[in-house]
């Protein structure tokens, strides 16, 4: 049943007892050993998926589901190049990854042997750590190397901030040899301490907040934390904070300000300065925003705390005094009890500003022609509760930003590295883990690109796939810089004709179509009912031209209204 390799036996079952339940396998021949291995074993589910591209974005949307390790296993060669994607997009979004990839004998690199690259330390760049094991393990040393290096492999994605783990297994023929039994291991076991400030740093910190009259929190991409969000509200009782959050913030609350692009965007410019902090504490991930950085790279804060287990010093704003490295959670409880709260105008100012831009907003929608951002109203208003929501790159994650974030939805999307290669695979990995309503809103250009994604066996009946297809890359015509209509064209849109109908025939999928308001709101209704038990793509045709004058109007009518 297993593999007669004792090095992949070894590898295998201490993977299996620190706790890997979770694989997916491109197929291929050096990696056959492993294959073997895991297909065989009855505590692991094993995905196949053959585009290696495509599995490990695939492998991404689970962990990033389930939270722990899931692992990707390929074949030798350039299928390992295919992971470097999704490995980076992991790295800087800080999911648990374990990347296994066979490999020819070290004495075969460079002797133009078939399938052959330099694959140790391929990933140097984008993983936490990178190691390579004799997979076929001769000795009894080689053996307790290998069960070493794995147990602490696997604990490496889950410590100091999660991420990816590289373990390059040379392995020499014969590969399809097979044995009955595994071996009887204990792995090495890590018990990880609480971490915790002294009471002078915690000190020290409080008596910083509590002589602030400004105080600004500034949240990026999270998972959802029920715990931190109590907390976090907590702390906006007092008048002299505001909290800043994005839907991939994942924290849903009243006494937040949401929709950070609407409240930046209409700030005049002689009110900029009561719109200053004194203190800014950043936590999360990436910020989507441009316009929140700008504006603190332009109206600096004395002091800027960012909250971290990482340990890196993340200076996105150019003004970093202390980097904190907990968890927000963790920190905040230690530094509650200290705190105290300050009269101040601060928060009733960033308030107000988000109330009126709410009422512009509302106002604009109510005679928005259809576009872009009439769909994507009418799209967020359809989703069900109790649904995830991943959001494809470009255009797509900007515009929902714009939208108030409900607490009937879980906001998720690529916005580690921000590339649109991998979002439909990602999207699909994650509905397979969670089985929970699943919807990912796509561009065109990210939905064909990734298009191999709908090439596997594992599509969810609830994934609901939503392609805005304006024509091309729209972001292009919404940024500053490619203004000139054939150089946007050829150069930067990637302009196409194309529809998502015949793909989805191919792959077995459910099509809609909408190219009018009308029709959005009766498509959505069938895509979205009880009766569709299919994984679906709704495609949605908006006006290419029309889209960036659209939101250009949107974004001035914000400005003149608030």
């Amino acid at each position: 049943m297993y593999s007669d390799k004792a090095g992949v036996t070894h590898l295998v079952e201490t993977l299996i007892q620190k706790g890997l339940r979770e694989v997916v396998l491109s197929p291929g021949s050096r990696n056959a050993p492993l294959s073997l291995s895991f297909h065989h074993h009855p505590e692991i589910e094993l995905i196949v998926i053959p585009d290696e591209r495509s599995a490990a974005y695939f492998a991404l949307g689970m962990a990033q589901q389930l939270r722990r390790p899931v692992a990707v296993v390929c074949t030798s060669g350039t299928a390992a190049l295919n992971y470097a994607p999704a490995i980076a997009e992991a790295y800087y979004q800080k999911v648990p990854l374990l990347i296994l990839t066979a490999d020819r004998p070290i004495a075969w690199v460079d002797q133009a042997d078939g399938q052959t690259i330099r694959q140790r330390d391929l990933f140097l760049n984008y993983v936490k750590h990178g190691y390579e094991i004799p997979g076929d393990g001769k000795t009894e040393e080689e053996l307790w190397f290998i069960r070493r290096i794995v147990s602490q492999a696997y604990d490496q994605t889950l410590l100091h901030g999660e991420g990816p783990v590289h373990i390059n297994i040379p392995l020499s023929e014969p590969l399809y040899g097979r044995s009955k039994e595994l071996p009887q291991l204990r792995p090495i076991d890590t018990l990880v301490p609480e971490s915790s400030l002294s009471e002078d740093q915690l000190m020290s910190l409080a008596e910083r907040w509590n002589n602030s009259e400004r105080k600004l929190i500034l949240t990026g991409l999270m998972e959802p934390h029920p715990a931190l969000e109590k907390m976090l509200e907590q702390i906006a009782d007092d008048p002299s904070v505001t909290v800043l959050t994005e839907t991939t913030s994942n924290l849903h609350s009243e006494r937040f300000n949401g929709c950070i692009d609407r409240i930046i965007t209409s700030i005049h410019d002689g009110e900029k300065i009561d719109f200053h902090p004194d203190l800014l504490i950043t936590f999360g991930g990436p910020v989507i925003s441009k316009k929140v950085k700008v504006f603190i790279r332009k109206n600096t804060p004395k002091e800027h705390w960012h909250i971290d287990p990482s340990e890196m010093h993340l200076d996105t704003y150019q003004c970093l005094t202390h980097t904190i490295p907990l968890s927000p959670a963790s920190l905040l409880l230690q530094l509650l009890p200290y705190l105290k709260k300050k009269e101040s105008k601060w928060s009733k100012t960033w308030k107000e500003k988000d109330h009126k831009t709410q009422k512009a907003h509302l106002d604009y929608l109510s005679n928005c022609s259809f576009s872009d951002l009439s769909a994507f109203d009418r799209i967020l208003n359809a989703i069900p509760a109790k649904s995830d929501l991943h959001l494809s790159n470009s255009s797509p994650v900007r515009y929902v930003q714009l939208f108030r974030e409900t607490e009937k939805i879980d906001y998720h999307s690529n916005r580690g590295a921000s590339g649109i290669d991998g979002c439909t695979s990602t999207a699909s990995g994650a509905a397979h883990a969670s089985k929970r309503p699943t919807t990912l809103i796509t561009g065109d250009i990210g939905f064909f690109y990734d298009s191999n994604a709908l090439w596997n066996n594992y599509l969810h009946s609830s994934l609901r796939i939503i392609v805005i297809n304006n024509g091309g890359g729209g972001i292009f015509r919404i940024i500053d810089g490619p203004e000139h209509e054939e150089e946007i064209e050829k150069l930067f849109e990637t302009r196409q004709q194309l529809s998502a109908e015949h793909l989805c025939k191919a792959f077995g999928l459910n099509y809609f179509k909408a190219e009018s308001k009308l029709e959005l709101d009766l498509q959505l209704k069938a895509f979205y009912d009880s009766s569709n038990q299919q994984a679906s793509v709704l495609e949605v045709f908006t006006p290419t031209r029309e889209n960036p004058k659209i939101l250009k109007s949107y974004f001035d009518h914000l400005k003149a209204n608030s």
